[in-house]
């Protein structure tokens, strides 16, 4: 029990740190954006998930547990505009089983808001810790669901998010990589995030 109830608040100053860079010190953050060749994978050890309707994942420098964002389609390919998006854990450090967020995550880290629907206009929704950068759901031409972010001057489709976690008794989030794909010239971008 006093295992269990540690590590819930390791994951609750995890993620207070998190929240805290998102919407504290918004100002502070600086970024470098470098376009590649190819997506790079920073920890290729770490499972890469395949859910369907996958929009991007979120990776972790601790383990290789990972938040998975699917959108939410009907049998139409119609996005739900009220809840346009399902986040959830693949636990990959343990057997690969699916985990809902619990409310912290939700509400703190890693939970979706989506922003009111608009006639004739895409959905959009942010991230919980990250609520100034706006996302797009997007179709392609095959009616596959895609989330747009601006990085820079790019319309990037986005591929994944890696955060940099240092351990401590108050865990932090010094920095963070965004990685996708330039729309325009199909060039790989990655964003390189530094709080100062």
């Amino acid at each position: 029990m006093r295992k269990s109830k540690s590590r819930y608040l390791y994951i609750l100053a995890a993620l207070v740190s998190l929240s805290a860079h998102g919407e504290a010190d918004a100002r502070q953050l600086t970024s470098l954006i470098t376009e590649l060749d190819q997506i790079p994978r920073i920890r290729p050890e770490f499972k890469v998930p395949d859910e369907p309707n996958q929009l991007f994942y979120v990776e972790r420098s601790v383990n290789s547990n990972t938040v998975v964002y699917a959108a939410r389609l009907d049998a139409h390919s119609t996005i739900n505009p009220k809840t346009p998006v399902d986040a959830f854990w693949r636990w990959y450090n343990v057997d690969g089983h699916k985990k809902d967020l619990n409310f912290v995550e939700r509400i703190m880290a890693y939970g979706v808001r989506a922003n009111p629907p608009r006639p004739n206009q895409p959905v959009t929704f942010t991230i919980a810790a990250l609520p100034e950068r706006t996302l797009t759901l997007h179709l392609d031409d095959h009616k596959h669901p895609e989330a747009l972010i601006q990085i820079g001057g790019h319309t990037v489709k986005l591929a994944y998010v890696y955060l940099e976690v240092v351990d401590g008794i108050v865990p932090s989030v010094p920095s963070f990589d965004i990685f996708g794909t330039d729309m325009a010239s199909g060039k790989a971008v990655r964003e390189h995030v530094v709080q100062n």
